[in-house]
This record gives structure tokens, C-alpha cells and sequence, in this order.
């Protein structure tokens, strides 16, 4: 082929390629901007929500669902919502993490991108009454994987530290390895977990194979190798300090003391005579003392008989003189009457002779009453 044809041939192809090129310009639509974002604050039974809850948007009576943000710092933005094509006046709800419906609601409209300028903005505050509930982990069966370990192309140490690791909670770190075999068994409890990759490190430097986790898998002959594995130090071993003998100490064999014994201290005899103390002997013959004798004769004491018959003789008298006094008494009042008993004044008082004559008699019988009860009292 000659340079002639071979260029015709060059501008025949560049304009092949330019009609296709407008044919394709020509029968494509533009994307349609017939969409409102939505942005504003979010609260959670009344307090701002955490960061990292994700929210969504729905018109009811509708299949749409919008795509999902992230609140962050209590708010959320460019939610994305539309369109949503015969949906105009529809409730549009809100969603947080697939859970919890937003007390708040808007009203859902399209756009008119001829009119207003799209895609459209619109501020909107939603409130959830309450947060949403952790989803509880599924349990999952155990998995096992064994194979070989390769550290930089050398068998590592059987103390090299082995961990496996699954998902960013999940490790394993008390996997055996024995002259660069291994096996482990993996047990996280979560189903969620599954198809999550299994990493696999020694001294903390990342294998460059991993496996996908399957619950109940059992999985061998894995090969597994690791580059840039440290090389531990061998400690250096400490050479004992020779243990000095100890020196026994002879026993001291204690040496009895010496008895010691008193020396006799005479007692001295006193060799004078003991003075005689004489004897004083009284030469005074004593006084005696004169015994009182009584010179009074003694005064008789009556006898019983004696003063029974005097008492009675001083009641005769006393009855006779009570006798005598009341005659005499009767006498002299017949006298008065009559102008005697010794020329006595009529009417006047008595004399004196009169009255010791009246009361002579009397004195007797008190004399004699008086003496006779002295007389009772000494018996």
C-alpha cells in the first residue's frame, strides 16, 4: 500500500468515529435535577444525636427510599431526596438506622427545574422521641484454619507470637504455631461477622494472604508468609554467682564458773559481865483504910400485920370522927339558930375558934388517909 492509500484510508476511520461519537452526543439525555437536598439539626429524645447514626428519607405510599447519611456534631446534611415522579403532596417521613420513624414529617414536592433553580435546598429539623436499639449479634459456629507459616523464607521461632484477627473487635491471640505449623480456632459469636476477611499476624506484621470467614469452615493447608519479621534477641543468660559455703562456727563450751565459798565471819563474845539490877523492896508498910460503921441504929421496918392493924385503927378513928364533926356541925347550926355556940355574932361571920374547931377533925382524917398510903406503898 502506497502513503496515499494509507491516508485515505486514516481520514476515512477519524470520520467514522467522529459520526458515531455525535450519533451517541445526540441520543443521550442529561441527568435530571429534579431533586431536593435536605439538611438540619437532629435530636434524639430531646438531646442533640451522637455522631454516626444514619438517616434516611421515604415517601409514603411509595417504594422510593432515599440513600443514607451520617448525622455528625447533631446534624445531618446533603440528604438527597427526589425524584420522585407523580409523588407531589405525598408525606415524606424520615428514618434513623432503619428503625425508628421521625416525629417530624415534610411534604414531598418535585422540583420545576424551569422555573426554580434546581437541583432545590430546603432547612428541615428532625426529632426521633427515642434512639435506636443495637441489633442483637446472631451466634455463629466455630472455624478452624492450619497450615504453614513462612518468615522471610525461614521457619520462625515456636515463641513467635501468632494472632488472628476479624473485623476491628475480634482477635485470637493464643494460636499455636510449632516449627512453623499452625492451627487456630476462631469462634466471634456473630453472624454478622460472616464473609468478613480473616488476617493472620506474627510479631504484629500482617501475612500477605487472608481467607473470607464462613462459620463452621474448616479450612488447611494454608501458607502463609510474612515479610520484615523481626528476629528476636536471645537473651543473654546471667552466669550464676558461685554460692560461698557457709563457715560453721565452732560451739562455744561454756566454762563452769568457780564456786565460791564464804568465808566464816566469827561472831564476837562480849566478855562483860551483865550489871545486876537490884530489886526495890517497899519499907512502908501500907495504910489501911478505916471500914465506916454506921452509929444510927437501924430503923425498924413494920411488918405487914403491924400496919394492917394501925390502918385499921385509923379507919375506927377516922369514922368516929366523921361522926363527932357531923354532930357537932348540927349542933352549931341549931345554936346559931338559937343565939349560942359561944356568943357567935347572928348573921355575922364565924370566929376563929369556931372554925378551928370545925376543921380540927378534918386534919386528923387527912393526916391519917396520907399516912396510911405510905404505908400501902412499903408494902
Amino acid at each position: 500500500m502506497n502513503t496515499r492509500a494509507l491516508v485515505a484510508f486514516i481520514l476515512v476511520a477519524v470520520l467514522a468515529g467522529l459520526t458515531a461519537a455525535n450519533s451517541s452526543l445526540v441520543g443521550a439525555q442529561p441527568p435530571s435535577l429534579a431533586f431536593t437536598l435536605y439538611q438540619g439539626w437532629v435530636t434524639v429524645a430531646g438531646e442533640p444525636a451522637e455522631d454516626g447514626l444514619e438517616i434516611k428519607a421515604r415517601v409514603v405510599g411509595t417504594s422510593y427510599v432515599s440513600g443514607a447519611v451520617q448525622t455528625s456534631g447533631g446534624r445531618y446534611i446533603v440528604l438527597k431526596v427526589g425524584p420522585v415522579e407523580g409523588a407531589n403532596g405525598g408525606k415524606l417521613e424520615f428514618i434513623l438506622e432503619d428503625q425508628i420513624v421521625a416525629t417530624t414529617q415534610d411534604t414531598y414536592a418535585l422540583p420545576n427545574c424551569g422555573a426554580d433553580p434546581c437541583p432545590a435546598s430546603r432547612v428541615f429539623d428532625i426529632n426521633f422521641i427515642t434512639g435506636p436499639v443495637p441489633p442483637t449479634p446472631v451466634p455463629s459456629l466455630p472455624a478452624r484454619y492450619s497450615g504453614f507459616i513462612s518468615a522471610d523464607g525461614q521457619t520462625p521461632s515456636d515463641s513467635a507470637p501468632f494472632t488472628v484477627r476479624i473485623g476491628p473487635d475480634y482477635e485470637v491471640t493464643d494460636g499455636r504455631q510449632v516449627g512453623g505449623d499452625f492451627s487456630v480456632i476462631v469462634d466471634p459469636q456473630n453472624m454478622s461477622l460472616s464473609g468478613t476477611p480473616v488476617e493472620f499476624f506474627l510479631y504484629d506484621v500482617k501475612a500477605s494472604e487472608t481467607v473470607t470467614y464462613r462459620p463452621g469452615e474448616i479450612v488447611g493447608d494454608l501458607w502463609l508468609t510474612f515479610a520484615g519479621v523481626p528476629t528476636p534477641i536471645p537473651a543473654p543468660t546471667a552466669t550464676p554467682a558461685p554460692t560461698a559455703e557457709p563457715t560453721v562456727a565452732p560451739t562455744a563450751v561454756p566454762t563452769a564458773a568457780p564456786t565460791v565459798v564464804p568465808t566464816a565471819v566469827p561472831t564476837p563474845v562480849s566478855t562483860v559481865a551483865p550489871t545486876a539490877v537490884p530489886t526495890l523492896v517497899s519499907t512502908v508498910a501500907p495504910t489501911a483504910v478505916p471500914t465506916p460503921v454506921s452509929t444510927m441504929a437501924p430503923t425498924a421496918v413494920p411488918t405487914p400485920e403491924l400496919v394492917s392493924s394501925v390502918a385499921d385503927v385509923f379507919d375506927e378513928v377516922l369514922k368516929a370522927t366523921e361522926a363527932e364533926t357531923s354532930q357537932l356541925l348540927t349542933g352549931i347550926e341549931a345554936e346559931q339558930e338559937g343565939g349560942g355556940l359561944c356568943a357567935a355574932n347572928p348573921g355575922g361571920p364565924a370566929s376563929p375558934g369556931q372554925l378551928g374547931l370545925i376543921l380540927s377533925p378534918l386534919g386528923l382524917a387527912l393526916w391519917l388517909r396520907i399516912k396510911r398510903h405510905r404505908i400501902r406503898t412499903v408494902e
